[in-house]
């Protein structure tokens, strides 16, 4: 098979970025004639426009060459970015996938776009021969704007590092993504007074990019200095690091697809703390292999929260995590299922 594959940078920040690098790492380029293009960059306007447009020079000289274009594409301005290469991909007469990774998709579409550009969004994905989402929940959305037999779902999943018995006495919660409302930040600093009463050695380590000094400033304002520390966007040995040395983590998201985070950080055995959003309630069992509350309801974290550091069953609770992700979250899996796929795809007339 010959794959061209369009996406985001690979050192970027961002779950897409996250995903790819581990397919790269379950020797994806081994099981298939595959390239890359990178269509943005971290950085700004200038930097990614000269991205984009290199990487559209790139696509013309290449995609005759190739019968497969899988496309990683979210929504709003990466929508915009990958239409022009789903329209161009068709009209070389190329089998299109569309593998979609927004988790706010769908507010984009039915609260930020009018009829005109809906019709634009409908008509891209009738393009594609095959439409990837991450969840049972997505695929029931994209069922309203593209042909249901199109629809195929492949959750996220990772490298499984092999398992560890570790200790989980500590009272060190971590949280990482980008800082901001969707993710939660707010609600899980709202929260953390309450927690410190009770535990008043709970520390919280949360990393990423976003709303840097409005964060900080609420940390002020709850006065819990002491129990923050902020890390910056940390990857690589580092993230690996602090999912070691932390317990619990926490993702308190409004909106979400299947997240990575909570992926690597069950990988690791953590015991997670999230919300009944997207495709995490078809990871994370409640009180069995992790935490779920509702999102926005910041009592609900606290007990969450409160019972993770606590509970005396938490390594069998870790070692469901681990499981989980072990039997059903293994990105060799995925990449053996996608190799699969492009064979479906190239030779269905």
């Amino acid at each position: 098979m010959k794959v061209l594959m369009i996406g985001p940078g690979r050192s970027d920040k961002g779950g897409i970025a996250t995903v790819i690098n581990q397919y790269y790492e379950a020797n994806i380029d081994k099981k298939v004639d595959l390239k890359y293009i990178t269509t943005m960059h971290d950085g700004g306007k200038g930097k990614k426009l000269i991205t984009a447009f290199g990487a559209l020079m790139e696509f013309l000289v290449l995609v005759n060459s190739y019968e497969i274009i899988h496309i990683h594409m979210s929504s709003r301005a990466s929508f915009y970015r990958k239409k022009i290469f789903v329209e161009i991909a068709k009209k070389r007469n190329k089998k299109v996938i569309i593998h979609v990774h927004g988790s706010e998709f769908d507010v984009f579409y039915n609260r930020e776009c009018n009829s005109k550009e809906q019709e634009k969004i409908r008509n891209t994905f009738a393009m594609a021969d095959r439409v990837i989402v991450l969840s049972a929940e997505w695929k029931n959305f994209f069922e309203t704007i593209c042909e249901k037999k199109k629809i195929y779902i492949l959750h996220n999943a990772v490298v499984i590092p092999e398992y560890e018995k570790r200790s989980l006495n500590n009272h060190n919660i971590l949280f990482l993504g980008r800082l901001g409302k969707r993710k939660g930040i707010y609600d899980l600093l709202e929260a953390m007074p309450k927690v410190i009463g009770k535990i008043p050695d709970v520390h919280l380590y949360y990393g990423g990019d976003g709303e840097i000094e409005k964060t900080q400033e609420c940390i002020k304002r709850l006065e819990i200095e002491n129990n923050c520390t902020y890390l910056g966007w940390i990857d690589g040995n580092e993230k690996n690091k602090m999912l070691k040395k932390c317990s619990v983590f926490v993702l308190p998201s409004y909106h979400e697809g299947m997240p990575m985070a909570i992926l690597e950080a069950m990988s690791y055995g953590a015991v997670v703390v999230s919300t009944y959003i997207g495709g995490i309630p078809q990871v994370i069992e409640d009180k069995k292999n992790g935490y779920l509350f509702n999102a926005g309801d910041i009592n609900g974290l606290q007990e969450c929260l409160l019972e993770a550091l606590e509970n005396n069953k938490k390594i069998e609770i870790s070692l469901r995590s681990y499981q989980t992700v072990e039997e059903n979250f293994n990105v060799e899996k995925n990449v053996d299922i996608l190799c699969e796929w492009y064979k479906e795809i190239a030779y269905d007339s």
